[in-house]
């Protein structure tokens, strides 16, 4: 951080006193006001305008009122977060924040962003494709939250609690019909338990064909095909003690189109390299596969199919003390994640003629958590919240036939941390937050020379076992200031995400291990409240220092990779992870929300970020000039509405978001480090419109109906890639439709 940047700071910081000195309130209290939102960044719950956090949250109101749907949507309302399906596995996410970005299916491989679902932190990006037809509260933390939520969160956290049990009669249905014969239906009945508790069951079924149509195998395909069934226990057994129980059983069996795209570049010494071409049309071909860049035709025929199968269970044990709430939270996550390529039909079937990369990879996954919080619930000048946390994990793979080899990981982590909040006056408050964290990972995988040897049990290139440990302080120091207008923070704080093994090693030196990567950041925030709470305005800046960034390198399998002087022969691709990275990331985030009038309610958000390499070793040379941080656009920025007009009996609601969201790209080969990345290895710019129409009506019985229609991404028709993925001499994509147009009729007694 340079002092142009400290100076930057200062003066904003200086700044918000002057203008606290000249503020002042012009008019009489309003008639209407944003709606206070209530968030548990610090697991304590307080107003979103009182946290010293780049937090963003989503009420209830807003989710329904603007038919946002998945998580994944939430990338269009929150500044610098980039959040996708994930190629290559079934009901898995792609999220960054800031830059920071985990895309891979590795189960080896720790996350970025952090998912923490009803207060279960989630350590695979597997199984976290959530709906939010039944929520409680969003929360996007940005900025590394490591002492709150530990390892594994540089980026940020996304949280996400469902509803409790209401613990009275009641049902809902809600039923979407989109193009492409998707249906998705989702039911809620609640039901009381005795006098103090209640229970609650959910289920849901997706089915949806593909929007485009394989001109190979002249049909169009399957896409969607998830089912799931969720049940929820709430009960007080005594007045001050709160007992949770939440079991989730999920079935996800879809398919999807696997793009084939080629590669055309320079490398380092001028010749151009190879260009794959799985329809034999003739290397140097640039581009995609497609009939036309919309993808809704495709050649291929190669089917993928990514399935997941698992199930959650979630314990939680809530005690009020007299100035305490002593917390217990148990989670587990078992799950089987299935992915086959060119087989026709269900897993495993016949291969495809001439199927030029035929897999079938099996990955089994376990975790099992266990946090304790003591958080105090004091009026005087001293909060804080302590807290112990333990967390297990088993990943296994079995892969073949192309690259036939078995791994297992087991890994455990245990922290300790405690976070305090003292008010120095009435004005200044100091933060302080610690968390230590000692993990410790046991690694072994065979290679096999052919997938009869691997049935046989019989390793011949590899057998290894190997050991990672590991041990980390983080810390986070915030100083606040509160004004008549809002608040101003700055902060300091750091996160680091686990090093380990590579799972798709091939030699004893891409195998691993490689070390953690860490991040520190400087953020600088305001968080004010204006014409009287009609218009909230948060401002945020922040600069984050990346070292020992994690490298997924993916390269041709010829041996022109050398590692510590041996050239690399590793059957198919070679696959490496290296600490070669060190990014600097600075940023802007602005948020606003405009209660207009009491119809009207309008937002903002907007995110600026300017990242780079500052060092890139690879084989003895710096390719940081060359080299593009992976999945980190310039710029996003979106605006949306939500207008309320009561009509007879009920109320019409018209709501819609315009978002943005600059150019950004895939992964990097630094092998033909020199390159000009072809337009298919990146995703292109685009600007989305989303339109909706609701009408809420009162019901004689007591219950409401919801009709909504909708248009999402109106402006342009076809589809666009969201995941470009290198995998060496060739390299796929996931294609995303565009334009589409749905109804939702919906039923709440």
């Amino acid at each position: 951080m340079n002092i142009t940047k400290f100076v930057i700071a200062f003066a904003i910081i200086f700044s918000s006193f002057v203008f606290e000195k000249t503020y002042a309130q012009t008019s009489e209290a309003s008639e209407y006001t944003v709606e206070e939102i209530i968030v548990t960044a610090r697991k304590r719950s307080e107003s979103i305008q009182d946290v010293p956090v780049a937090v963003s949250a989503l009420s209830i109101e807003q989710v329904e009122r603007g038919n946002i749907q998945r998580v994944q949507d939430l990338e269009k309302l929150v500044p610098n977060v980039e959040i996708s399906d994930m190629a290559f596995a079934g009901g898995a996410m792609s999220a960054g924040i800031r830059g920071l970005t985990f895309d891979d299916l590795e189960k080896t491989f720790e996350t970025t962003v952090g998912v923490v679902i009803d207060g279960v932190f989630a350590a695979s990006n597997s199984g976290v494709d959530l709906d939010l037809f039944d929520l409680e509260s969003v929360e996007i933390l940005r900025g590394p939250q490591g002492t709150l939520f530990g390892r594994n969160t540089i980026g940020g956290v996304i949280q996400i609690n469902r509803s409790r049990p209401t613990r009275e009669f009641g049902f809902k249905v809600k039923l979407d019909l989109e193009e492409d014969n998707t249906t998705d239906t989702k039911m809620v009945f609640n039901a009381p338990l005795g006098d103090n508790g209640g229970i609650k069951v959910s289920v849901r079924k997706l089915e949806s064909d593909s929007f485009m149509f394989n001109v190979t195998r002249d049909e169009r395909e399957k896409a969607r095909d998830l089912e799931s069934a969720s049940v929820a226990l709430d009960f007080d057994p005594s007045e001050n003690v709160n007992v949770q129980f939440i079991f989730d059983n999920y079935n996800d069996n879809s398919q999807h189109n696997l793009l084939a795209i080629t590669k055309f570049y320079t490398n380092k010494i001028g010749a151009n390299q190879g260009v794959f071409d799985l329809l034999g049309q003739g290397a140097g071909t640039s581009g995609d596969l497609s009939a036309a860049n919309d993808y809704k035709t495709v050649y291929s025929a190669e089917p993928f199919y990514s399935g997941i199968q698992g199930n959650n269970m979630t314990f939680k044990v809530e005690w009020e003390l007299d100035n305490h709430t002593l917390k217990y939270i148990a989670g587990n996550n078992d799950f089987t994640e299935l992915m086959d390529i060119c087989s026709w039909g269900s897993p495993g079937a016949v291969v495809t003629p001439n199927c030029v990369y035929p897999v079938v990879r099996d990955q089994d996954y376990e975790q099992t958590s266990h946090e304790l919080q003591l958080i105090s619930e004091s009026d005087g000048p001293l909060n804080y919240t302590l807290g112990l946390f333990y967390i297990e994990t088993e990943a296994n793979m079995d892969s073949g036939p192309v690259g036939n080899f078995r791994s297992q990981q087991e890994a455990e982590a245990q922290a300790v941390f405690a976070d305090f909040s003292y008010d120095v006056s009435e004005d200044w408050t100091l933060g302080l937050g610690l968390r230590y964290t000692e993990e410790e990972k046991e690694f072994a995988i065979q290679n096999y020379a052919s997938f009869a040897d691997k049935i046989a049990r019989d390793p011949v290139s590899l057998a290894l076992a190997r050991d990672f440990k590991d041990d980390n302080l983080q810390h986070k120091i915030v100083l606040q200031r509160n004004t008549d207008f809002g608040m101003v923070y700055l902060s300091h704080s750091t996160g680091f995400r686990s090093g380990g093994f590579n799972a798709r090693g091939s030699t004893p030196e891409s195998v691993g291990p490689f070390n953690s990567e860490e991040v520190e950041t400087i953020e600088l925030g305001i968080r004010s409240e204006l014409l009287d709470n009609r218009l909230i305005l948060n401002l945020t800046a922040f600069t984050n220092d990346y070292t020992d960034k994690q490298e997924v390198i993916v390269t041709a399998a010829d041996g022109s990779i050398v590692v510590d002087g041996v050239p690399q022969f590793c059957g198919t691709t070679c696959t490496f992870v290296r600490n070669a990275g060190q990014v600097s990331i600075d940023g802007i985030e602005l948020e606003g929300t405009y209660r207009a009038t009491q119809a009207l309610t309008l937002r903002s958000a907007i995110g600026i970020l300017d990242s780079g390499y500052d060092n890139f070793e690879y084989d003895g040379q710096n390719v940081a000039a060359d080299a593009q941080l992976n999945f980190a656009p310039d710029y996003t920025a979106s605006i949306s509405f939500d207008y309320v007009t009561n009509v007879q009996n009920g109320e019409l609601i018209f709501a819609g978001t315009l978002s943005a969201k600059d150019k950004f790209y895939g992964r990097f080969d630094p092998a033909v480090y020199n390159y000009e990345l072809g337009a298919n290895m990146a995703v292109d710019k685009a600007e989305k419109l989303d339109l909706s129409v609701t009408y809420n009506r009162d019901l004689s019985n007591g219950g409401t109906m919801t009709l909504t229609v909708f248009g999402n991404d109106i402006l342009e028709d076809g589809g666009y890639i969201v995941r470009p993925f290198d995998a060496g001499a060739f390299a796929f994509a996931t294609p995303q439709k565009r334009q589409h147009f749905g109804i939702s009729l919906g039923l709440d007694f």
